[in-house]
């Protein structure tokens, strides 16, 4: 059943957020031809250069919860803070 949840979920580390960053990883970590929805954020233009598509979505003063389009983002990062929150007790040092 494909209703849009995500499949799986790879958090990987940039150096920034530069268009020589953003294209390394696109070439790295996506398949050619997958489209990449981003905020706006200029940077994300770069995917192009790894042969995928970029649909830019400009938030523009909205808040990312009220778009449909960015509904599982939310909710993966939103449980990732959680895990990491609820975690955190648990390990023995000073704040």
């Amino acid at each position: 059943m494909n209703d849009g949840r995500p499949l799986r979920t790879q958090l990987t580390p940039v150096p920034g957020f530069s268009l020589k960053a953003i294209e390394q990883w696109a070439r790295s970590c996506l398949a050619p031809g997958c489209t990449v929805l981003c905020d706006g954020l200029t940077c994300f233009a770069a995917v192009t250069a790894a042969g995928c598509l970029h649909q830019r979505t400009v938030i523009a003063g909205r808040k990312p919860r009220d778009l449909p389009e960015f509904q599982w983002v939310n909710t993966v990062l939103g449980n990732l803070k959680t895990s990491l929150v609820g975690s955190y007790p648990a390990f023995n040092f000073r704040k």
